[in-house]
């Protein structure tokens, strides 16, 4: 999508929000809440974890997203 700091500037505004959808690069949407940014771990690569509306949460990493929508109304 774009480079580190300008997703970390988008998904941290999506914070708040209780109903996101992640487009990934192979097709995949995730629809949910932010549970968790992952991105100053050492040795990790930086990721975002999307809690589903049934509980499931989903780990996707930055250089999978290729789109971010919110559903907010």
């Amino acid at each position: 999508m774009s480079d580190f700091f300008t997703m970390m500037e988008r998904l941290q505004a999506l914070l708040d929000s209780p109903d996101i959808e992640v487009v990934t690069t192979d097709g995949r949407r995730v629809r949910g809440r932010i549970d968790n940014l992952r991105s100053t771990q050492p040795f990790s690569k930086p990721a975002v974890k999307v809690k589903s509306a049934d509980g499931q949460i989903t780990k996707i990493l930055f250089s999978e997203i290729s789109d971010l929508i919110d559903h907010r109304p």
